[in-house]
């Protein structure tokens, strides 16, 4: 199972290392790392395999996932500031396709052509406006991976379109399957009620 396999690299790995690279606190007496998610602390105890989320927060087998996947990826890096779209990704243009296709389509739908529902959405989850498309939103996901979410409203030609924007040296900071997840994650978090 690939969780189990995440959570050995993760006992396996420096913890002081791994806090430095994911920008997270690691308490030496409890054996857990407090990193920020969408700006909301979670606490990832390795002596009981665990994550622990927030009170005002759903628990996620899907978060608990990428959290592991970005405390064992992650690189001490700065942002590139060079942003790209998931295809633009060292083989994102073969990966993100077929089963691995981001369903972006589900913003679109909930959002359309409310622009200020849309931007509302990103500021409950701790995002700022950013300057693309009709619309847009930059979440931090973690401390070394922002999101940036684009709405372009329908006109005459199109229909409205979310896209999603990323800084490449997420490169660095998981797998392109742990991209896929934290994207899943993220547009899953903005679409929601």
């Amino acid at each position: 199972m690939i969780e189990d396999k995440l959570w050995q690299e993760l006992e396996n790995a420096s913890p002081h290392e791994v806090a430095l690279r994911a920008i997270a606190e690691y308490d030496e007496e409890a054996k857990t790392f407090a990193i920020n998610v969408l700006n909301k602390r979670y606490i990832v105890d390795i002596k009981n395999r665990q994550v622990i989320h927030p009170e005002d927060t759903k628990r996620s087998g899907l978060l608990n996932e990428i959290l592991l996947h970005h405390l064992v990826n992650a690189s001490d890096v700065p942002l590139s500031n060079i942003l790209v779209s998931p295809n633009q990704l060292t083989d994102g243009g073969f990966f993100f396709r077929g089963s691995h296709e981001l369903p972006l389509a589900k913003i679109t739908e909930k959002f359309d052509d409310d622009l200020d529902k849309f931007t509302a959405r990103g500021l409950h989850l701790a995002g700022e406006k950013a300057d693309f498309g009709d619309a847009a939103v930059r979440l931090q996901l973690f401390p070394r991976v922002p999101v940036i979410f684009a709405l372009w409203k329908k006109d005459a030609e199109f229909d409205s379109e979310a896209r999603v924007i990323l800084d490449n040296s997420i490169e660095k900071q998981m797998s392109l399957y742990g991209v896929f997840l934290a994207m899943l994650y993220t547009i899953g978090k903005m679409a929601e009620d």
